[in-house]
């Protein structure tokens, strides 16, 4: 009996470390993860007032975001509708995307930048894959609603030019176990140089830490730093998903977004008079009971002067984020 038993533990280890390793491996060859794309030759845009939104399009799976609940292909061929038909109306230069399927079973395996990009007919597109894992057992119960084959990142689609794409890998969660982090996605800072009548702009497209606040502390520092590199040199936009309350109604918040904030000679799309004006009308999270803002669009005011701005809360349920959107130029 006890013979029985150690030949079942061996069995039972072996396949759950075969399975570990299996599933945290990845699918791409990684020096695919970065990919400038052009889908139409096109001239690209040449004018002085251009456009920027960031949205996290949460795999365009609405509010069934990370829920272990059932879904068919109908629910994202509706969100990419619904999507396509205010970006279409806003019609921004440039676009930055959190949380876009590339290639992966949840999203019923749909390339969703490629079909953002046809049905909006943007010139080109700026790949940054932060997650690519062959299984992830997530959500965790039960089993049948695992996300399975997984490639997923970062994207930008512009009417500009893209001229060079990079990104920075941001650390891990401090205080997650090793085999948490195994096949947890990337957090990255995404940095897309696009050619202008005025010269290359920078795009700083982010998704940060969302559920350890010491993690996400780390990555915000890490983004002012990137920022800094850049911020005296030439025009940048700072966009993205910071997972991080910095505003409410009663004003200012002491989260790791704040930072943000005091960096001199920053400026941003949905100031705190804006926000207090009409908190909820300014809120981007969640779509489906709005209650806090955590996606911003940053700028360095030496460069660039905003002209108009507002959260796009025309989206609906799309996603479970709304969109900000800003109009600006080039100094």
């Amino acid at each position: 009996m006890m013979k029985k038993i150690l030949i079942f533990l061996f069995v039972f280890i072996f396949a759950f470390v075969v399975f570990y390793f299996w599933g945290s491996s990845p699918r791409m060859n990684q020096n695919d993860y970065n990919q400038i794309k052009v889908f139409v030759e096109k001239p690209a845009v040449e004018t002085d007032t251009l456009s920027v939104m960031t949205f996290n399009i949460g795999w365009l799976s609405g509010m069934t975001n990370n829920l272990p609940v059932s879904r068919d292909s109908a629910l994202y061929a509706q969100n990419l509708r619904k999507a396509v038909s205010v970006l279409a109306q806003y019609n921004p230069d440039i676009i930055g995307f959190q949380e876009i399927d590339i290639d992966a079973k949840r999203s019923f395996y749909y390339n969703q930048p490629d079909s953002l990009a046809h049905y909006l007919n943007y010139l080109n597109g700026a790949l940054a894959v932060n997650w690519d894992k062959k299984y992830v057992p997530f959500p965790y119960w039960p089993l049948k609603y695992h996300f399975g084959k997984l490639i997923s990142g970062q994207y930008v689609l512009s009417n500009l030019e893209i001229l060079k794409n990079d990104f920075v890998v941001l650390p891990k969660p401090i205080h997650a176990p090793f085999y948490y982090n195994a096949f947890y996605l990337e957090r990255l800072i995404q940095k897309t140089w696009l050619k202008t009548n005025k010269g290359d702009l920078l795009v700083m497209n982010v998704h940060l830490e969302a559920f350890d606040q010491e993690t996400r502390l780390v990555h915000v520092e890490r983004v002012i730093e990137e920022y800094l590199l850049y911020a005296d040199r030439l025009p940048v936009l700072l966009i993205g998903d910071f997972n991080s309350r910095a505003m409410s109604a009663e004003g200012p918040l002491n989260e790791s977004a704040r930072k943000m904030f005091e960096i001199p000679g920053i400026g941003v799309a949905i100031t705190d008079s804006l926000f207090a004006l009409n908190p909820k009308a300014n809120y981007t999270f969640s779509s489906g009971e709005p209650i806090e803002k955590i996606d911003y669009i940053f700028y360095n005011t030496k460069f660039i002067k905003k002209i108009d701005m507002r959260v796009v809360q025309e989206t609906e349920q799309a996603s479970d984020h709304f969109p900000v959107w800003m109009r600006f130029v080039i100094k």
